[in-house]
């Protein structure tokens, strides 16, 4: 059952008068929006206006309405309410109504000379930014100079600081929004992780996680699995989805298009809610400035102790205008009011009747007057950035009306709600948070998390649980003697008790019904997390849901308590699956990735499992099998990831840690993930490998075999997974009784490897083996374990799809052999590559010399 505000109508501490100023702040965004899509001749319309009335109440309703608590000065504190516009391409209605308050402020403050008004050029977004929208930085660094508009005063407010490129997406950098959009508005599957942090940390209820969404949204995937996952966290009203319900997307109606009429009484969008378990409010009217104060009064007032996610189901018009009514743009003889999917995209003409319409009925409205817009489009670049400019100053213009009534009146209201602001955030209760989180504190930064400072012996470590007292005891074998029967998967549980009993269990897990599976299960020591019963618990519940398990980590690591962005103070966050499923999570990941990039502030890393990659995972079926899937994860820029793969137990702790020493020093390396296979092999005695160091794998390569001086070297072969190297293992005595003089690189991680000093990268590669190489993987030879091999090492590799086919299903061995990476394969491959050196070096002479 849905709450519905018109029968319990809160008391809102705004008079009429504010609410007539939110009104009139709702006229300005909308036609600031309506200017960006009619000057740039691209972006949407529809659903910007749609949630323009919420926009406003969320930003000017102040937070003891249910509205934002931040500083329009300082949006990006860490302790502001967290704002997230998931419905990215709504971003207009963001960018209209930030420009309107930084100009008020601006204004304000060249009246009145208080610094107290005073704004950050560079954190301003102010009216001249308009010209960005939708444009690159490259291109407004340059887009005065081009049509020789530097010196102009109507573009004044672009000097000394430029024009600030508006990426028509909502973009983390942006004001007070907390998260990219994403494809299908993916960036609303973080939402629960986000509340998860503070709830974790013990943050007063006062600090508020809202998300806006609607239209076709929570028909993906990721929104359906977000229903279970916010409950199952019972991130109760901390969490706070505003949702518009318009009934259209982008190209038809959900009920009565994609959905047929007849079934409109039963896919009910409050009841789809309500049925999963959530909190949720319905709203008549998402347009009506009172209704929206009181809704979001009546959640502020709402139960603490109410762990159930809280969602407002509004009703509202895509394409909704301010002036409109009776289906027309101002109830005249104006044209039709374009509603619904219709509006989604501005496709409307420049200066074109439908712009004018709406133009004019704000010009009415105001009393004001555009330039130029009826004598067709402007003619030249110049022009269109002249009158596009003006027409945005006329906007501004109604803030002066009435001797500046509404700009003191909206500066007023921001200073209110920012006094108010830091006077919640500076309480005793908050204080106390700060400390016992240590919040000036990066506690990955510990020494004992360096490869080099691991213990080599089982560890017994004890830690005091700290909800119950209780002293929890133990053991963390991060390394193992040879011959230990363990695969390296058996790692993942080790290091994941090794982070938590150093950072103070700052390394969560989220993984499905999957947590045993990929041995991230006993990496906690507080058990699993429940914000009522067990707040210090680690490892989180969840269902089947692959994309939000791992948006949710996304959401946590994406917080901080730390007010320095040097320093990033909170969780890691962990997810895993199998391989073959983990391209689910590729979608957050990627965004993330992009978040992490553009952060002003340190963010979190996400480690992300792919457990049981490889054809190793055969008893479980052909589509268990993590080969091609898992090769999702090299599509990132590089330095913004690291991939280690692994195949020995020992291998895992230090390649591990070497990837957390390089995130902690190169900010955009935000995701790490470790690849593992199923099977259970022994550990590898390393006196038997030509690098017999037991920190190897954190160098990235590492000799298995070197070269026989004595003997013709016959060129290099790189390893990587756990068949294909287990089985070359168990070859090196025949390698040497036939004389298969060939040098053998195990690669754990190219990123890793990169990082090394020039002189090892050339010892282990040196540019002969370059192209006198090929490899062998568990893998696909569409992604070769090194990049950039010579041009024959394709033709010499032995790899999982070696004869372009999905694998079949079997047992293991079945498998490994129909992969060609059993023995008998391995030692045949490897027999070719030596036998057919010098015809191989031959071809390669012949084609350098055909450049000549």
């Amino acid at each position: 059952m849905a709450n519905n505000n018109n029968e319990n109508k809160p008391e809102i501490s705004l008079s009429e008068e504010d609410v007539e100023q939110l009104d009139r702040v709702g006229w300005l965004t909308s036609m600031m929006l309506v200017l960006l899509g009619n000057y740039a001749q691209t972006g949407h319309l529809g659903g910007p206006l749609s949630y323009t009335p919420a926009n406003v109440v969320l930003h000017l309703g102040g937070a003891d309405n249910g509205g934002l608590a931040f500083d329009i000065r300082n949006p990006k504190h860490p302790l502001t309410d967290k704002y997230m516009l998931a419905g990215g391409h709504c971003a207009p209605t963001n960018y209209g109504l930030w420009m309107v308050l930084y100009q008020a402020m601006a204004k304000q403050f060249e009246e009145t000379k208080d610094e107290k008004y005073k704004v950050d050029k560079d954190i301003a977004m102010l009216p001249v930014d308009a010209l960005g929208f939708r444009r690159s930085p490259g291109a407004v660094a340059t887009l005065l100079a081009d049509n020789e508009l530097e010196d102009n005063e109507l573009f004044s407010g672009a000097k000394d600081r430029g024009i600030r490129a508006l990426m028509g997406h909502t973009e983390t950098t942006d004001v007070t929004n907390d998260v990219n959009g994403g494809p299908s508005g993916i960036g609303v599957a973080n939402t629960a992780g986000k509340a998860l942090y503070w709830d974790k940390i013990g943050a007063p209820e006062d600090l508020k996680v809202h998300v806006f969404e609607g239209e076709f949204a929570f028909t993906e995937g990721h929104a359906q699995e977000l229903k279970t996952v916010a409950l199952a966290q019972k991130v109760g009203k901390r969490m706070r989805l505003f949702f518009s319900y318009n009934n259209a997307g982008i190209d038809d109606a959900l009920v009565n298009g994609v959905v047929d009429k007849k079934f409109e009484d039963s896919y009910d969008m409050c009841n789809q809610f309500s049925s999963y378990g959530w909190n949720v409010f319905h709203l008549k009217n998402g347009a009506s400035y009172n209704d929206l104060l009181q809704t979001f009064r009546q959640i502020e007032e709402w139960d603490n102790n109410d762990k159930r996610p809280v969602v407002i189901v509004a009703e509202t018009i895509k394409g909704w205008w301010p002036g409109a009514k009776d289906g027309k743009i101002d109830g005249g003889e104006k044209p039709s009011h374009t509603q619904g999917h219709k509006s989604h995209p501005y496709n409307i003409p420049t200066n074109s009747p439908y712009f004018i319409a709406l133009a004019e009925s704000f010009e009415s409205h105001f009393n004001i007057k555009f330039d130029g817009i009826r004598d067709g489009k402007p003619a030249t670049e110049k022009e269109r950035l002249i009158q596009f400019k003006t027409n945005i100053d006329r906007v501004m213009s109604v803030m002066e009306q009435d001797d500046g009534k509404l700009r003191k009146w909206i500066c007023d209201r921001l200073l209110t709600i920012s006094d108010k602001f830091y006077e919640s955030r500076s309480n005793d209760e908050w204080k106390q948070v700060l400390t016992n989180f240590k919040s000036g504190q990066d506690l990955y930064l510990d020494d004992r998390l360096k490869p080099e400072n691991l213990p080599l012996d089982t560890q017994t470590v004890t830690m005091v649980h700290p909800d119950t007292g209780e002293t929890i005891e133990k053991t963390i074998s991060l390394f193992l003697p040879a011959g230990t029967k363990k695969g390296a998967r058996r790692s993942i549980s080790e290091i994941g008790k090794w982070c938590n009993y150093v950072t103070n269990n700052r390394w969560v897990t989220i993984a499905a019904d999957l947590s045993g599976s990929i041995n991230v299960e006993d990496a906690n020591f507080t058990g699993h997390y429940d914000p009522e019963n067990n707040p210090s618990g680690t490892r989180l519940k969840a269902g089947i849901q692959e994309c939000c398990n791992a948006a949710t980590m996304c959401g946590l690591a994406s917080q901080t308590i730390s007010q320095n962005p040097e320093v990033h103070s909170g969780w890691w966050g962990v997810s895993g699956t199998y391989g073959a499923f983990t391209p689910l999570m590729y979608t957050p990941m990627r965004i993330f990735s992009q978040q992490n990039q553009d952060s002003p502030f340190k963010l979190g890393v996400v480690t992300i499992i792919a457990g049981h990659s490889g054809p190793e995972t055969a008893a479980d079926g052909r589509s268990h099998f993590g080969v091609f899937a898992p090769q999702c994860w090299k599509l990132f820029p590089k330095n913004q990831i690291i991939n280690l793969h692994f195949w020995d137990y020992n291998d895992v702790a230090p390649g591990y840690f070497q990837a957390i020493q390089i995130a902690n020093k190169v900010k955009e390396t935000g995701i790490i993930v470790i690849h593992v296979a199923r099977p259970d092999v022994p550990t590898v005695d390393r006196n038997i490998l030509a690098d017999t160091d037991p920190l190897a794998a954190a160098k990235g390569c590492y000799l298995i075999r070197e070269f026989d001086e004595n003997l013709p070297k016959c060129g290099t072969i790189f390893v990587q997974g756990s068949s294909s190297t287990v089985n070359i293992i168990k070859l090196l005595p025949t390698l040497d009784e036939e004389k298969l003089n060939v040098r053998i690189v195990y690669v754990v991680s190219q990123e890793l490897f990169s990082h090394q000093s020039q002189e090892y990268q050339d010892f282990i590669i040196p540019d002969d083996q370059l192209l006198d190489s090929t490899f062998i993987t568990t893998f696909t030879k569409r992604v070769p374990p090194i990049s950039n091999l010579g041009p024959l090492a394709l033709e010499y590799s032995l790899s999982s799809d070696h004869d372009d086919r999905w694998r079949t299903g079997g047992l293991e061995k079945d498998i490994i052999t129909e992969a060609h990476l059993d023995e008998p394969h391995i030692l045949d491959s490897i027999r070719k590559f030596v036998n057919e050196r010098d015809q191989r070096i031959s071809r390669l002479t012949a084609a350098l010399k055909l450049l000549q």
